[in-house]
């Protein structure tokens, strides 16, 4: 009489010995990474939430000054370049997917070259994204040398909506500004009168005189004199729409290079919310007469439309949080004196802002980087809870 190995009693007692503890070992391991996680945010609770006030959430950084430092530049930096980065990614991204997906190709090659592009694109998703960072440099802020380097106040190959000035000093202790014209030169000598603008947008005639004692003794009047051979320096004021090639160290730089990153994300995430809607939606459109196109927009967008929402959001919640490209492509920028004016400016954004707090020789800063991470979690947790919230409502509706 044959006896059944599995079945004897005493192996069913070792085997259940063995998986309890395996059980034990998967439940220490996981409570091992839930404490070190609820430390790291009880650390960083404790020294950042006594700085969190409307004066830290709206004010701007400030040299050995971390009381005084805010993050309202780096919040409206990040939320700029996320919307920028959203209008570029998704679009491109949801339009690939459904055309990988629904559009696929019967020829023999076209089908060797589908199945490459999404070899390719799966590999993508797991590039670290300072690659990304090193790609967006090369390509968007040098567009790969073909155009000479962009360096302040001088003449750029190729750019709309810039105003060139020429600054200097009066007489009177003030500065003017006259257009550049067909001057290139980044300064200049006064050698003729110029017709200048003041502080205040009233024109005048700018005299030149050879001597102080030339020019009126009235404070008022000397506004309206300068040195002859005075220096005057390149200006160049940029209305919201200026725009040049390259884009330089720029937001606008930084906004395609997050595209970059999170661009397969929403590739790959809207072809699993297509790949999702079942085949029977489909034949039954075509049943119907309807079009390949037709039964895309009218039958399988509308099914597929909470997985591409959720993925599209968790995929900018990945870009917001983005440090490393954005250093490579823009800089350790901290602050602007002046704003954003136009989408070639410099901006600070929150997870750069973190990471430069966290590293300064002042020790004030390493928890006002603390305060900057709480309001970084919050905005992460807002936005993967609205992807949630919009998936679990369409789903309703479409059920």
């Amino acid at each position: 009489m044959s006896t059944n190995f599995y079945s004897s009693p005493k192996n069913e007692s070792g085997r259940k010995q063995k998986s309890n503890l395996f059980a034990v070992a998967c439940l220490l391991i996981s409570s091992l990474a839930v404490v070190i996680l609820v430390t790291l945010l009880a650390t960083i609770l404790i020294s950042g939430s006594s700085w969190l006030s409307w004066e830290f959430l709206t004010g701007v950084h400030k040299e050995d000054n971390p009381e005084g430092s805010g993050i309202g530049q780096a919040v409206t930096g990040s939320a700029l370049i996320c919307l920028l980065c959203a209008a570029v990614a998704i679009p491109i991204g949801i339009g690939t997917a459904i055309f990988l997906e629904e559009f696929q190709p019967r020829n023999k090659f076209l089908r060797w070259l589908h199945g490459l592009v999404q070899l390719n694109i799966s590999n993508l998703a797991g590039v670290p994204s300072i690659v990304y960072g090193i790609l967006g440099l090369t390509t968007f802020v040098y567009l790969f040398n073909l155009m000479p380097s962009i360096q302040v106040n001088k003449p750029i190959p190729w750019e709309i909506g810039g105003i060139h000035f020429y600054q200097t000093k009066t007489l009177g202790r003030t500065f003017v500004k006259f257009p550049a014209g067909d001057r290139e030169e980044t300064t200049i000598k006064l050698t003729q009168n110029e017709m200048c603008i003041d502080g205040d947008g009233n024109e005048f005639e700018l005299k030149l005189v050879d001597k102080r004692s030339d020019a009126p003794k009235d404070p008022e009047l000397r506004k309206g004199f300068a040195l002859r051979g005075r220096s005057a320096s390149r200006l160049t004021e940029r209305s919201p729409w200026y725009f040049h090639l390259p884009l330089g160290r720029s937001l606008l730089s930084a906004a395609l290079t997050l595209a970059l990153v999170i661009l397969p994300i929403v590739i790959i995430s809207s072809q699993e919310a297509i790949r999702a809607v079942p085949r029977s939606i489909r034949e039954a459109a075509f049943g119907m007469g309807a079009t390949r196109w037709q039964v895309v927009r009218k039958t399988v967008l509308p099914a597929a439309t909470p997985g591409i929402m959720t993925g599209a959001i968790l995929s900018m919640s990945r870009a917001i949080g983005e440090a490393a490209p954005v250093l490579a492509v823009m800089g350790g920028v901290l602050g602007t004196t002046r704003g954003i004016q136009s989408l070639m400016d410099q901006t600070p954004v929150l997870p750069v802002t973190i990471y430069q707090w966290a590293g300064d020789e002042n020790a004030g800063f390493e928890n006002a980087s603390s305060a900057a991470i709480i309001v970084l979690l919050v905005v992460l947790l807002i936005m993967n809870s609205v992807a949630i919230l919009i998936r679990n409502r369409y789903e309703k509706k479409l059920a």
